[in-house]
């Protein structure tokens, strides 16, 4: 088998050739074979390519398409051509899933063109296999409609999630509704920006994204967030970021900030702060006026944050290289802690496939100790009527309620308070969520809320 490479040199070479395919099936080798994480393979491409090159586009969707699918397909692919790609050597592996995603999934593609253009490649990587990936991507592309359709199997495949993985949703949330948030999470999400409206109106951030050929819509219930999509070039090559006029972050975790409501004066400490979204916009929302410490173990994160504040403009903060879980470094008490805790991140897989990859119940698990040491070390930080918040990117609650209901039975001096009044109006009530709202947490979800799935607590020391 020849060697995969993946440098700039043939990133630039493949991407000017238009040899998209070869290039995607180095670049998913790397995440099978290597670990590598699909958004950073693809920054190396955006990074490696020229400016504006349209081929971009369409390496992304294969790409995160084919890690996405991944269960799907294998699960597919050894119910109609009986064969296990978990057995094979990762090269050939890599082909037949890039080539059945574009069959099963790629409405662009012929199905010819997927099964030939892949063996082609399967010829100069792996010829000794050009045979299998050839005969297995002819019965995929063969077999009825009906059997291609994920949806006529199990949820877990029709949601492409680990067995495990489902039923901690089936288990949280009940068959129907475990099955609507997988597929959600199957969906593309959106891009979405922060903007400060105290420095421009949300009519003066629009036209300048406009200006720039960016498609902008209003948030789904934050008045300062905005949907963008296209553009020329990324959305962080844009003038209006250069100029520090938004912060990329997603709706859910901007409501974070919204639930600490942070006020001008406040002393308040961040204890996983990086990149900064939740920091720079509690800066944000108290003018620039508070005491905020952020604290990262990531040097390299943090210099990230650092960068985010001085194209921000803020000055209010100053960052701290230390461990979430000991800040017997961090001096003195704080009206608000924040502690965004290292999860599952069951609630982002719609834009990290790799989580579908690498994440099961036993790594789940071991995150536990590490929530409750950061929980324990955030709390002896809040003083005398100050505001704990914990969120998480995920919606396994064992990671979000239990984990909090297991915090206050054995932190007396800490309860739980109503989030309702610092909720925005436009946010989705049922019976369901008042209940958890006034019970001092919200989940928000991908099939009813348009945003990632993301957990948040308010808790206040009462002691």
């Amino acid at each position: 088998m020849r060697q995969p490479v993946l440098n700039d040199r043939i990133i630039r070479t493949l991407l000017d050739s238009g040899n998209i395919r070869e290039l995607c099936a180095l670049m998913l080798y790397e995440v099978y074979e290597n670990g590598a994480y699909t958004n950073l393979v693809l920054k190396q491409a955006d990074m490696a390519a020229k400016k504006g090159n349209a081929a971009l586009k369409s390496l992304r969707a294969m790409l995160y398409g084919t890690v996405t699918y991944t269960y799907t397909i294998d699960f597919l692919v050894n119910h109609l051509a009986k064969r296990d790609l978990a057995g094979l050597d990762t090269m050939p592996g890599t082909l037949i899933r890039m080539g059945c995603w574009q069959i099963l999934f790629s409405t662009g593609t012929p199905d010819f063109a997927a099964v030939s253009e892949t063996v082609k490649i399967a010829d100069k990587y792996c010829p000794q296999a050009k045979g299998l990936v050839n005969a297995i991507l002819r019965r995929i592309a063969g077999a009825s409609d009906e059997e291609k359709d994920p949806d006529n199997y199990r949820p877990d495949v029709a949601c492409s999630l680990k067995n495990e993985i489902y039923g901690i949703l089936k288990r949280d949330y009940g068959k129907d509704r475990a099955l609507a948030i997988g597929k959600a999470f199957l969906k593309t999400p959106g891009l979405t920006v922060r903007f400060d409206p105290r420095k421009i109106s949300s009519d003066e951030i629009i036209n300048k994204l406009m200006e720039e050929s960016f498609g902008v819509h209003k948030g789904a219930f934050l008045p300062e967030i905005l949907s963008v999509e296209a553009g020329v070039g990324g959305i962080e090559n844009s003038a209006a970021y250069k100029d520090g006029l938004f912060f990329v972050q997603n709706e859910a975790a901007a409501l974070a900030s919204h639930i600490a409501s942070p006020k001008r004066g406040d002393r308040i400490l961040d204890c996983c702060a990086a990149p900064g979204g939740k920091t720079t916009h509690m800066a944000e929302l108290t003018g620039d006026e508070a005491d905020i410490t952020a604290v990262d173990s990531s040097p390299s994160r943090l210099k990230l944050l650092e960068e985010n504040l001085a194209r921000l403009g803020i000055g209010c903060v100053h960052t701290v290289i230390g461990d979430a879980t000991d800040m017997s470094g961090i001096e003195g008490e704080f009206d608000i802690v924040l502690a965004d805790c290292p999860c599952s991140g069951l609630g982002i897989i719609g834009r990290k496939p790799d989580i579908r990859l690498n994440m099961n119940y036993e790594r789940i698990v071991s995150l536990a100790d590490v929530q409750r040491k950061i929980l324990a070390e955030a709390a002896s930080k809040v003083r005398r009527g100050g505001a704990l918040i914990y969120c998480t990117c995920t919606v396994n609650k064992d990671e979000n309620e239990r984990r909090v209901a297991e915090f206050l039975e054995n932190n007396s001096d800490f309860a739980a308070v109503s989030i309702m009044p610092f909720l925005p109006p436009d946010i989705i009530m049922d019976e369901e969520r008042g209940r958890d709202c006034r019970s001092g947490y919200i989940t928000l979800l991908p099939d009813t809320d348009l945003c990632d799935g993301f957990f948040i607590a308010r808790m206040e020391r009462i002691g």
